[in-house]
């Protein structure tokens, strides 16, 4: 069975619409879906069954936190997406985001770059702003080439663009997704370029926050991170996940590039299928 757990549409910093996000699923063949925007529940709100095939759409969120000193997501899956205390905490959570947006475009400004609130809210297109956005209206207003150049001179983490945020820690997004009767999964552990022992770490303070799984099977992981992420899993008594971080059909984290999960590991997905 193929499921995506981790995708993006353009109510985050995907390239999608959330209906068109769904029929290029149900053309890959997967047959769970779960739509996980940063911070928001736009992108659910906005999806609508495509027909024979789609595959089943699962709530989903990816939630910005606060771990090992630097900024970590957690997904929410299966919650109840009308839960009041949820809603609210996205609400917090674009409010923090727009803060954030206003100071990266103070910063421009400051720099000589004008109008960059008002070109990355065009770019964004009504979705909360994030980096991405400013990265296209550098690019679309020729202040640098490409998107990477972007974040390599204005927007990278001790760039003269970048804002540190605060979010909030990594319990709380756990604690609001239980609260709504969803499960919590570490997104993508590999990417916060940690050591071994400081991501085994990682994974320990999300074990005994309450956390569900973590996400193994990726696109793009060699076999030994692979490896290495299910024996976390396993060590931590956790439970596995698998998605693309879908963003765009351009890109190479496609659905099908997701690979089966080691043997002997508990797939999430199996209390909802």
């Amino acid at each position: 069975m193929l499921v995506d757990l981790h995708t993006h549409t353009n109510a985050s910093d995907g390239e999608l619409a959330p209906q068109v996000l769904l029929a290029l699923q149900a053309a890959a063949g997967v047959e769970l879906l779960a739509i996980t925007d940063h911070d928001t529940l736009a992108g659910w709100d906005q999806a609508q069954p495509v027909g024979e095939g789609a595959p089943r759409l699962l709530p989903g969120i990816e939630f910005s936190v606060e771990a090992t000193r630097q900024e970590v997501h957690v997904l929410g899956l299966g919650f109840d997406p009308d839960h009041p205390g949820l809603r609210q905490s996205v609400q917090d959570q674009q409010e923090r985001r727009r803060q954030r947006a206003e100071r990266i475009a103070d910063r421009l400004e400051y720099l000589g770059v004008p109008g960059a609130l008002a070109g990355a809210e065009e770019e964004a297109g009504g979705a909360g702003i994030g980096r991405p956005h400013f990265a296209r209206f550098l690019v679309a207003s020729g202040r640098v080439r490409n998107f990477d150049e972007a974040f390599r001179r204005y927007l990278g983490r001790g760039k003269p663009a970048a804002c540190r945020m605060e979010w909030p820690p990594l319990g709380d997004a756990i604690e609001w997704i239980h609260a709504a009767g969803g499960r919590a999964v570490l997104a993508h552990p590999h990417s916060y370029k940690l050591t071994r022992s400081a991501l085994r770490g990682l994974v320990g303070e999300f074990r005994a926050a309450g956390g569900d799984a973590l996400e193994v099977a990726m696109p793009g992981l060699a076999p030994g991170q692979i490896g290495e992420l299910a024996r976390l899993t396993r060590e931590a008594g956790l439970r596995a996940s698998a998605g693309s971080d879908f963003h765009s059909p351009d890109g190479w984290n496609l659905p099908s590039r997701i690979p089966p999960l080691p043997p002997g590991l508990e797939a999430l997905w199996d209390e909802w299928v």
